[in-house]
């Protein structure tokens, strides 16, 4: 169906115009979405031949009640509803805990009790524990973090030498790949860190 995914990482700081197109993805832009913006080491964007389908950030902005110090948190997940079921999700926090990890960082993502689909992926991850559940504006929330598998995961990951990923779908039959820059099947990163993406966006908190 598509014939490319760009998906680009950048720790820089989200201009104007930049944050005005990233809010098309969101149901909710608020003080709260504009301070996680403001807080973050890492946005990761998709694109579908310029045209953004799908972003997350990783940010230290760090509201949920966790017992980590350190932690940053896989945040701000939001897939265009014609993009979803492709991998797109698993794929972005593929690449986000990598770099919260090989940042020194305890990864943490919250879910809402809500998106069964995205805590039952959570749920059967080796790479991810759950940490404790909350309750946020009136909704049960769970706290996520990352394991010791997580980080032996990362350890095998070789470096990317560059800051922008191609994917091509469709796919089929391809081997294998390994977190890099340059063309790579995104359905490896989906089997590699978990199911297929679910068929709802991530609640923001």
């Amino acid at each position: 169906m598509f014939e490319n995914l760009n998906f680009s990482l950048s720790s820089l700081c989200v201009q104007p115009a930049q944050r005005a197109e990233l809010a098309t993805l969101y149901p909710l832009v608020d003080q709260r979405w504009n301070q996680k913006f403001d807080r973050l080491s890492l946005l990761v964007t998709v694109r579908d031949q310029g045209t953004l389908v799908a972003a997350g950030l990783v940010h230290d902005s760090i509201i949920a009640p966790t017992s980590s110090m350190n932690a940053v948190e896989l945040g701000c997940m939001a897939v265009r509803p014609d993009y979803r079921r492709l991998g797109i999700r698993q794929h972005a926090t593929s690449l986000r805990l990598a770099h919260a990890l090989r940042s020194g960082k305890t990864p943490i993502s919250v879910i809402d009790s809500q998106n069964p689909a995205s805590w039952a992926f959570y749920e059967r991850s080796e790479l991810w524990q759950r940490e404790r559940s909350f309750e946020h504006d009136g909704q049960l929330k769970f706290i996520y973090r990352a394991t010791e598998a997580a980080w032996q995961w990362a350890a095998q990951l070789p470096q990317a030498s560059e800051d922008h990923v191609a994917i091509h779908l469709p796919e089929s039959a391809m081997p294998a790949p390994s977190l890099m820059a340059g063309p790579a099947p995104v359905q490896g990163f989906a089997a590699q860190f978990g199911s297929d993406d679910s068929a709802s966006t991530v609640p923001v908190m």
